[in-house]
């Protein structure tokens, strides 16, 4: 049985990189050369046991890209394809799927990096629908940060509902962050960031932010609401795009709202919201959530990397044995931009 290397997590939460089975793909299904993993945040919810798999080991990741090297029958990609990789398994038939909401899919059959074996590996088998066509000029590095970030990014904005001239605050310049910061400004949007150093507001506005503010710990989202207003003319902002997802990044977000205001909730962690409804009821604000993106979304999303209008800041690439250290500088928040892993 030929096996690859991966990057697993363990029962007691550990990651190591083991030899594995490679599992040939099936019927509709390909195998995947893979080129690039990119490192999200997410993955250290899976290394905390926040994101628990369906068994452990499992390979880490949900970020990946590469080149089909086989084929099951009835696949509708070839050998040689050059590929990204959708991370959300999904029926094809159900009524959410059948409208393009696979991010939903009503059957939910699963998620690479989540509960299934991830992109963290030397290769993976993937139904064919899962694999979106990567033009040449995309580099594979870039297309794996897409098939995470780059896609969210396209997805909060659509369903956001931005106009031109909208005013939108993007918390938490991250590799998601940076992504958002950048659709929103190609959709009109004047854009303010916050971020946790002077680093990363800079980088902001080298992607096209107007302005910002830091907030380096929590205690600093207590006033942010007042320095948005002031930012804003004092009415505050359209649009509030929210990647943190603790309790008080939650609440200075949905405080620095203008009337009829949109929340846009996309990050999270173990914290809870409790706010009293006539916080919302009053200014009749809009509360907007957001779980990964559709296939069309990461479509989408190599079509504006492909002409140039969006890029992933790259932070630093790592050889698959050095996801450990990957992880680690995440979990520091020593990352600007996003660390990929180079895999072939």
């Amino acid at each position: 049985m030929p096996t690859m290397k991966a990057a697993q997590v363990h029962e007691d939460l550990s990651l190591n990189v083991n030899d594995v089975e490679r599992r040939s793909p099936g019927s509709g299904e390909a195998l995947v050369r893979l080129h690039a993993a990119g490192v999200c945040a997410t993955d250290l919810h899976v290394l905390e046991g926040m994101i628990q798999p369906d068994e452990y080991p499992m390979t880490v990741g949900h970020e990946a890209a590469g080149v089909v090297v086989e084929v099951g029958d009835g696949s509708t990609v070839s050998v040689g394809d050059r590929v990204a990789v959708y991370n959300k398994i999904f029926c094809g038939a159900c009524e959410q799927c059948l409208v393009g909401r696979q991010n939903i899919c009503d059957n939910e059959p699963g998620q690479f990096g989540f509960n299934l074996d991830g992109g963290y590996a030397e290769y993976i088998s993937a139904p064919a629908r899962n694999l979106v066509a990567l033009p040449d000029n995309v580099d594979f590095g870039t297309a794996s940060v897409l098939a995470c970030a780059g896609m969210t990014a396209v997805h909060a904005a659509r369903l956001s509902n931005m106009s031109v001239g909208d005013t939108a605050v993007v918390n938490g310049i991250g590799g998601v962050g940076s992504m958002i910061l950048q659709v929103a400004v190609l959709a009109g949007a004047r854009v303010l960031a916050v971020a946790d150093t002077e680093d990363k507001l800079e980088m902001a506005k080298s992607y096209g932010a107007s302005g910002g503010v830091v907030v380096p710990d929590a205690a600093g989202y207590d006033d942010l609401p007042d320095r948005i207003r002031e930012l804003t003319e004092g009415r505050g902002t359209d649009l509030f795009f929210e990647l943190v997802g603790t309790t008080k990044t939650m609440l200075a977000g949905l405080r620095s709202l203008a009337k009829h205001g949109r929340f846009v909730s996309t990050g999270y962690t173990g914290e809870s919201l409790e706010v009293h409804p006539i916080e919302f009821i009053l200014p009749e604000t809009v509360w907007v959530s957001t779980v990964a993106a559709t296939v069309r979304d990461l479509a989408d999303a190599i079509r504006l990397a492909a002409g140039g209008h969006i890029s992933v800041p790259v932070a630093a690439t790592y050889p698959l044995d050095g996801a450990a250290d990957a992880l680690e500088n995440l979990r520091q928040r020593r990352v600007l931009g996003r660390q990929i892993l180079t895999l072939a």
